[in-house]
């Protein structure tokens, strides 16, 4: 079970800094991407450093803002 959590731990890790990259490219704050998302920064903050699992609703509208294909979003690789 402690493997599966440090796994899950990575997983979250990884796609926040997809989320980060993918922002930074389109070179928007935090506070901006959660203006456009109708979100709190606090939240964008947490999800960007792993804190948080975003809902797939969520992830699908991050993408489309990011410009961005979902699965490209959430390519993981955690080997």
């Amino acid at each position: 079970m402690k493997k599966n959590k440090i796994k899950n731990k990575k997983i979250l890790k990884n796609l926040g800094l997809n989320i980060k990259f993918f922002r930074n490219k389109l070179n928007i704050t935090q506070e901006q991407l959660a203006d456009i998302l109708e979100a709190e920064r606090s939240y964008i903050t947490a999800i960007e450093c792993g804190y948080k699992s975003p809902s797939i609703y969520f992830l699908y509208e991050l993408a489309k803002v990011l410009n961005t294909p979902l699965k490209e979003l959430v390519d993981i690789n955690i080997d």
